[in-house]
């Protein structure tokens, strides 16, 4: 009873929050894609097809109404981030929330005339803001590259004090157990960082989309259901457990 009662309370928690609603519909936007497109490349269920496809739209335009002046919070975000004393994170941080502050900027006329508040090329506005997504998911990834560089040089640094004295001149020995050795490292990187390899994931899955709206890659309408699948799976996992969440 008390696992239940644990539960319901963390679920209530999660939709209590703004993030945790956001992160759902784009799963679920994402899921309808990828069924309608399967549907489609299958010929069956038109009908389906169609409402599914509405029903993709239809969150898209709930989400981008619920991000409404979210772009502020971005902007405060990277005010706080520029005391980071690391400089590579101080860089990529910042730099990365002032583009995702310029992403949802754009994407909010992209809604105004959505809605028929304004009248605009939403063509150009739609590659505009796909642009600023795309430089903060390459600031992202730049950043889990750095964290993880310094992880993989911390164990191989302790692994080095550890062991170093135990192979000295044992050079067959050496070649037998590097790969074992590699292959624990990896795991043991991915059990203990699992902030960084979800964020990794995540930004790697995302990075798809803005190209395609800008045509650099042509991705199918089930790859993109798919990417947006998987990064929208690994953005619940940080709101529902926050011990997940990258930071800072």
């Amino acid at each position: 009873m008390s696992t239940n009662l644990d539960l319901a309370t963390h679920i209530i928690k999660f939709g209590g929050q703004a993030n945790g609603r956001d992160k759902l519909f784009r799963l679920i936007q994402y899921g309808s894609k990828l069924v309608w497109w399967h549907l489609h490349q299958n010929t069956r269920g038109p009908e389906l097809v169609e409402k599914l496809k509405k029903l993709e739209s239809s969150l898209s335009m709930t989400r981008k109404l619920l991000r409404m002046g979210k772009s502020l919070d971005f902007m405060m975000a990277a005010l706080k981030s520029v005391h980071i004393k690391d400089t590579v994170l101080r860089l990529t941080i910042t730099m990365s929330k002032l583009n995702q502050a310029c992403f949802l900027l754009f994407d909010h006329i992209i809604y105004a005339h959505n809605v028929g508040l304004i009248k605009t090329d939403k063509k150009k506005w739609s590659n505009i803001s796909a642009r600023f997504w795309v430089f903060s998911l390459i600031l992202n990834l730049s950043r889990n590259a750095y964290d993880l560089l310094n992880i993989i040089q911390e164990e191989m640094k302790q692994r080095q004090e550890k062991h170093g004295q135990q192979v000295n001149g044992d050079t067959s020995h050496s070649r037998r157990t590097s790969y074992s050795h590699n292959t624990n490292i990896v795991g043991k990187i991915i059990m203990q960082n699992k902030p960084v390899v979800l964020d990794l994931v995540k930004n790697l899955a995302d990075l798809v989309l803005p190209l395609s709206t800008l045509g650099k890659v042509n991705a199918s309408a089930g790859t993109q259901g798919f990417l947006g699948l998987i990064s929208s799976a690994a953005g619940i996992a940080t709101v529902w457990d926050t011990s997940l969440k990258l930071v800072p």
